[in-house]
């Protein structure tokens, strides 16, 4: 698995769900939950499939705690600093 491609996706998905949601984690959770998984023939689905399934983890294991947790917890402590 390409580390590079997974740190890109992981970082797409917590933004896509966060600006979906004006930035409340217990509904991003729930947009994470409805996404689908990357289908068979998808670029980089591997990558895609492991940061999508990390970032569910996270965001529903965290439902009640602060943004800047679930970005710490997801090693993203530049924008934590700005959840701040």
């Amino acid at each position: 698995m390409d580390q590079q491609l997974y740190l890109k996706y992981l970082k797409e998905y917590t933004l896509e769900a966060l600006k979906k949601v004006e930035y409340d984690v217990s509904r991003a959770a729930d947009y994470l939950e409805k996404k689908p998984t990357p289908i068979y023939f998808q670029k980089d689905r591997k990558e895609k499939k492991a940061a999508l399934n990390r970032v569910k983890k996270v965001f529903s294991a965290s439902r009640e705690r602060s943004l800047y947790v679930v970005l710490k917890s997801l090693g993203f402590n530049d924008l934590a600093k700005d959840a701040l």
